[in-house]
């Protein structure tokens, strides 16, 4: 019993003849027929009354048909299923991101990207970055948006670099030196500094605080938020001042201020990270957009 020889039966009975079918079928009459035979050998029933007009199904015959109309719509609809799970523009992209590293590119980036998938289904997770190497690990993430990570395994995953940050200098507006075109290092060294906390700084928080002892202090840490937004309303409360990411500036409200800091080179790459043996078409699209648009998302800094 197979597709083919159930849509014959489904197309005699409801016709209830025989050369009308094989028209519809687009076949001749002597197929149908053998189509017809071979189900009622198989079966080893009787499936239709013949007359010379017309043929009508037997009680064998009409408790088949809703069975097989059920057989033909499941196997229509499981087609249907592969086929938008092949289809680009039906596939979803499971992105992990850092929330104010990728605030001010991300939206910009989908909404370019959807016009030419507008049925692809994006789905954005802010993660911290040893949640974005776990949900990788565990293929819960298609793609992640993340500082410089060490570990990913470069057997398994590519990455390719969307822009570089520096540190600046986040001071409350009405600090000292607030009115600063620019800040020196040592001008540091009695500020209550707060630096964003080193589990989620992959190494950076260690570099800043060797790049002050080399210029003769070591910095009053009094503070380890765990996000930038934390680390904002805490600068704006006049709590103390921070060494920052320059895309802070994109969250930062009016009581703060940015400045760049003298004899401190601290390059932070955004990267984005996927998998080497990726399958899905939505995906490298994806990313080929996001390498595509890297420049531009360098030039928003």
């Amino acid at each position: 019993m197979d597709l083919k020889t159930l849509t014959t039966f489904v197309t005699v009975a409801r016709l209830k003849n025989f050369t009308a079918a094989a028209r519809e079928l687009h076949t001749v009459q002597p197929t149908v027929s053998r189509h017809i035979s071979d189900l009622e050998n198989e079966l080893q029933t009787k499936l239709f009354d013949r007359t010379t007009h017309q043929v009508d199904l037997t009680p064998s015959g009409e408790r088949l048909l809703p069975e097989a109309l059920h057989i033909i719509e499941n196997d229509q609809r499981v087609k249907s299923v592969i086929k938008q799970v092949d289809s680009d523009e039906h596939q979803e992209i499971k992105i992990g991101y850092l929330a104010t590293a990728c605030t001010f590119f991300l939206p910009d980036l989908i909404n370019r990207f959807r016009v030419k998938h507008s049925s692809s289904q994006l789905r954005l997770y802010e993660m911290t970055p040893a949640e974005q190497v776990e949900a990788m690990v565990d293929n819960k993430v298609d793609i992640v948006f993340s500082r410089e990570s060490h570990h990913l395994d470069e057997s398994y995953f590519s990455s390719s670099l969307v822009y570089e940050d520096t540190l600046i200098a986040l001071l409350p507006r009405n600090h000292a030196l607030a009115s600063n075109e620019n800040i020196n290092i040592d001008d540091l060294h009695n500020e209550n500094l707060h630096l964003f906390h080193r589990n989620e700084w992959l190494g950076v928080y260690e570099r800043i605080i060797r790049v002050c002892r080399e210029n003769g202090f070591a910095p009053n840490v009094v503070g380890n938020p765990m996000n930038m937004r934390h680390l904002v309303t805490t600068i704006s409360s006049g709590l103390g001042i921070s060494i920052a990411p320059r895309c802070i500036k994109f969250i930062a409200d009016d009581s703060c201020v940015c400045k760049p800091i003298n004899q401190i080179d601290i390059q932070l790459p955004l990267t984005v990270y996927f998998r080497k043996h990726n399958k899905s078409r939505i995906v490298d699209e994806f990313i080929s957009h996001t390498i595509a648009e890297s420049t531009n998302i360098q030039a928003m800094l």
